[in-house]
């Protein structure tokens, strides 16, 4: 890791006790330890590099957004008693946090990378999106565009595409490709009214550190009966692996091991994971309904430097999980925990208002963490890492 990129990790220790976005309570049961956290990281490590050909001086680049992240500190991860959110608790203070994103550095040969993993993950995305936006031009915003795969796949569909993200590289890399990305926070840009067909939230919403002023700003910009996307890891496949993955024999350990360092859901470098029980209630309070969800896996990881059995074992256990999430599911119907991410989608119902009654109790208790901070829990115990391999 460089010294800039240490520095920024130096800033995100986990310092502010917090609680649920979704109902504001603070009851919580432990799903994964720091201890246990930082034992997945080290294991994490070790697995990419095995699988890597990596050249003296790049493994800091080859191992960004495989085992390192920008939630890349050991802290507890929680799950709340009352509505089953999890999340990251302490975590860094909001500034830290924003910081961290908007310093986020990958290198010109990763970033091409990952445009086009990502382009061949959301090109059949905007073509579902199609069925829904019957507009000749609709109007597309994403909030955290990226590397902007997403952009560019609306502008093969020809609609009128915009991004936001803070990181500077990025947003760099997506203007050299002509692609349109405002350098901001989704908390600090002012959203015209009523304008968007659609706003699209992939892989980021779960990185929010307080996803209400985001989800007013939608609420606002969006035309009466527009739809919000929204790809999140699902939390209760984490859960659920975490129950599982200590009783299970060794074999299917390390096979189910594999399969979330895969998906990147292993050490979980998210600040929450919901749920469609989770989501549904938060975005009710705004007056959305879903009207749409799947489950999925990962974009593709492996590039040139992945070995090549290591580029078919992410083939197979993706097909494998895939399959399995689709036989343990209901017909027609998503069920959460089956899959490691969740694509859903909602429409804002005509004429409807912002619950603020029901969402104060909840917002003024996530200013009082705020303000409050806390004492950092969770601290590092390098020396104490079980085996997992």
């Amino acid at each position: 890791m460089n010294e800039s990129a240490a520095a920024r990790h130096d800033d995100l220790q986990p310092r502010v006790d917090t609680r649920c976005v979704v109902c504001g309570s603070d009851d919580t049961r432990m799903v994964a330890s720091a201890t246990e956290l930082e034992a997945q990281r080290r294991y994490l490590r070790l697995f990419h590099r095995r699988r890597l050909r990596i050249r003296r001086g790049e493994e800091d680049a080859a191992l960004e957004e495989r085992a390192d992240f920008t939630q890349g500190y050991a802290t507890n991860v929680v799950a709340c008693c009352e509505c089953g959110l999890l999340y990251r608790d302490p975590r860094p203070c909001d500034d830290a946090i924003a910081a961290a994103y908007e310093g986020d550095t990958y290198g010109a040969e990763r970033l091409e990378a990952l445009f086009e993993s990502q382009l061949e993950l959301f090109r059949p995305k905007a073509r579902l999106l199609a069925k829904w936006l019957d507009r000749p031009q609709p109007v597309v915003l994403e909030i955290g565009s990226f590397v902007g795969g997403f952009l560019a796949a609306c502008a093969e569909q020809g609609w009128d595409a915009m991004g936001i993200d803070p990181g500077r590289e990025v947003a760099e890399f997506c203007e050299r490709r002509g692609l349109v990305v405002l350098r901001e926070n989704a908390d600090d840009c002012e959203f015209p009214r009523v304008t968007a067909d659609c706003v699209a939230i992939w892989n980021t919403f779960d990185q929010l550190p307080d996803p209400h002023p985001t989800l007013r700003s939608v609420a606002r910009c969006l035309r009466p009966g527009g739809l919000l996307a929204l790809r999140v890891p699902d939390g209760l496949c984490f859960d659920r692996c975490m129950q599982v993955v200590q009783r299970w024999p060794r074999p299917l350990r390390r096979v189910l091991l594999a399969a979330m360092a895969w998906n990147n859901l292993l050490f979980f470098p998210y600040l929450r994971g919901y749920s469609l029980e989770t989501l549904d209630r938060l975005l009710a309070s705004y007056g959305f309904e879903r009207v749409h969800a799947h489950g999925d896996v990962l974009t593709r990881l492996s590039d040139e430097h992945t070995k090549t059995w290591a580029r078919w074992e992410e083939r197979l256990l993706k097909a494998a999980w895939t399959f399995l999430a689709k036989v343990g599911g209901a017909p027609g119907q998503q069920r959460s925990a089956t899959s490691p991410w969740l694509d859903v989608y909602y429409t804002r119902r005509a004429g409807s208002g912002i619950q603020s009654a029901q969402l104060s109790g909840v917002e003024d208790a996530l200013a009082g963490d705020r303000e409050r901070g806390g004492a950092q829990r969770g601290a590092m115990l390098l020396g104490l890492v079980p085996d997992l391999a």
